[in-house]
């Protein structure tokens, strides 16, 4: 299984790159960071026009947003530091 992290730095004016890494590097994971949207307007018919299911979570305050773009896995569990101490608490 190949595993690639990618630091995007605005995803929605990097989808030609992201769909290069995709080309050269033939990632089963790619986690993405940086990617500056919010879930609403997370281009998620792009990425999964490249052949992958898209998993993510952002926060509007928060612009170092990990999304994932999994193919091969059915589920994706995430948890940020703070989702952590959330649950924590329950």
């Amino acid at each position: 299984m190949r595993l690639v992290s990618f630091n995007i730095n605005g995803i929605r004016a990097r989808l030609h790159q992201l769909q290069a890494l995709i080309d050269t590097q033939q990632p089963d994971v790619i986690g993405l960071q940086e990617t500056k949207v919010q879930d609403s307007e997370f281009p998620i018919a792009d990425v999964e026009a490249m052949g992958y299911h898209v998993f993510y979570h952002g926060q509007k305050a928060i612009m170092a947003l990990l999304y994932f773009a999994v193919r091969l896995l059915k589920k994706c569990f995430m948890a940020s530091p703070t989702m952590k101490k959330m649950l924590n608490a329950a």
